[in-house]
């Protein structure tokens, strides 16, 4: 049978078009230039850098911007819409860096990622802020980085974590998995190439700041250095953040996680199809692209509404798209069978395989032992306040210290009613870690 959502789009071009109807070439040549970087180039760079690098090797640095005190508390106030706006202590250096993973044909890729750092009047030790944005989107054209540079509010994720940096904290936003190849897709919820994006980066940042061939001397001799390692992450980002955690021991036993931050964090897609199926045809398309529609079939699931279209819908939209597309409630999108079986939390016997693939991507309850901040909104309309308790107590039960905040009458978003409880927890870790 023909299957049309497997329909292929492999123009790039026609893929920039599509995309929210956007034409590449109406944005700025440096930021076009910085987003449709040729995939050939990203090929020679990793078969060269192949030779003798590993995972976590940086590729390229650039300095890309400074902002003053003044500049990060007007990018901040763009974010902090309704609150106070904290104010930045610190000019803030931004640097476009791209280093080294493992893509899950275990082959070198290339990630993108932005690193914020403080300039500090006297060397110090402050905490790394990894920050792991929310969905925006499998293709290129919806990567974070482009929100600040063609204006485009997806979550203002360089915007938080200049905030960050600001109170001196040293900022690491990666960019997930092919994200800079227009010719692929993320690997969207794939629990395993998010932690590799993730630990990878930590790695990128230590070799930056270390004495090694790797290091950078004007990070190397500037006024701070990383100290303790926090991952944190908004939504995908809390799926990813802790996938980083479980995957630690076993991928990067070389990197040290003093804490995890989830901001209303997704884990558990099962969950997320019952409570926000907005995102759940692209991570269909996505697994079943992965794992191969033997084992994941979109035809099984999804409303035969959706299907003719599926591979195009899930390539030209961003995440507002999406939002505006896909239904936000799961039975118009399911097919009534499948509807069911979430409703009754039966998949396991109705769609053995589809649910096994969902629990092997389900993060966070490895029983890796991280102390872990969740910050949580009560009018989250993505994730179910009960489920994400029922999370809170299987952390604690696997041996996380969890400090649990529910925020009254906040959304999903609660990276700015949080932001200076976020600053005293990573203190606290940090002094703890010390006196050890």
């Amino acid at each position: 049978m023909h299957r049309l959502w497997n329909t292929r789009l492999d123009n790039p071009p026609l893929l920039a078009h599509l995309c929210l109807g956007i034409d590449m070439q109406m944005f700025p040549t440096r930021g076009a230039r910085s987003i449709r970087a040729p995939a050939l180039f990203l090929f020679v760079a990793v078969a060269v850098a192949s030779l003798s690098a590993a995972a976590g090797d940086v590729v390229s640095i650039e300095h890309d911007q400074t902002y003053s005190p003044s500049q990060v508390n007007s990018m901040a106030g763009q974010l902090f819409t309704n609150r106070a706006v904290p104010q930045a202590r610190y000019t803030v250096d931004v640097y476009m860096i791209r280093y080294l993973s493992t893509n899950l044909e275990e082959n070198p890729t290339v990630i993108t990622a932005q690193l914020l750092v403080p300039r500090e009047p006297q060397r110090a030790e402050q905490p790394l802020y990894l920050f792991a944005p929310g969905t925006t989107g499998l293709t290129d054209q919806c990567r974070p980085l482009r929100e600040h540079q063609v204006g485009i509010n997806w979550g203002l994720y360089r915007h938080h974590v200049l905030a960050m940096a600001g109170q001196g904290a040293i900022g690491m936003i990666p960019e997930y998995m092919h994200f800079g190849d227009p010719d692929r897709l993320q690997p969207y919820f794939i629990a395993e190439a998010e932690a590799r994006v993730v630990l990878d980066s930590v790695r990128a940042v230590r070799n930056l700041f270390g004495t090694g061939p790797g290091a950078n001397a004007a990070l190397r001799n500037a006024g701070v250095r990383p100290a303790g390692v926090f991952l944190s992450g908004f939504s995908q980002g809390g799926h990813a953040i802790f996938a980083a955690a479980d995957r630690r021991a076993e991928y990067a036993p070389d990197v040290r996680i003093d804490g995890i931050i989830g901001y209303g964090p997704t884990t558990n897609i099962e969950q997320l199809f019952r409570e926000f199926s907005v995102v759940a045809a692209p991570i269909i398309y996505t697994f079943a692209q992965h794992y191969g529609v033997d084992r994941f079939d979109p035809e099984v699931m999804l409303a035969d509404r959706w299907l003719p279209t599926l591979a195009q819908d899930v390539r030209r939209l961003c995440i507002l798209g999406l939002q505006s597309y896909y239904p936000w409630g799961p039975w118009p999108l399911f097919r009534p069978e499948f509807n069911r079986a979430l409703a009754n939390r039966t998949l396991a016997r109705d769609f053995p395989e589809i649910d096994a693939i969902l629990r092997e991507n389900a993060t966070g309850l490895s029983g890796h032992g991280v102390p872990v901040l969740i910050l949580q909104g009560s009018r989250d309309v993505v994730v179910n306040l009960d489920e994400q308790a029922e999370f809170v107590v299987a952390l604690r039960n696997l041996g996380s210290r969890v400090r649990y905040l529910v925020y009254d009458n906040a959304p999903h978003d609660t990276r700015q009613i949080a932001f200076e409880e976020v600053l005293r927890w990573m203190n606290e870790r940090m002094t703890e870690t010390s006196a050890r």
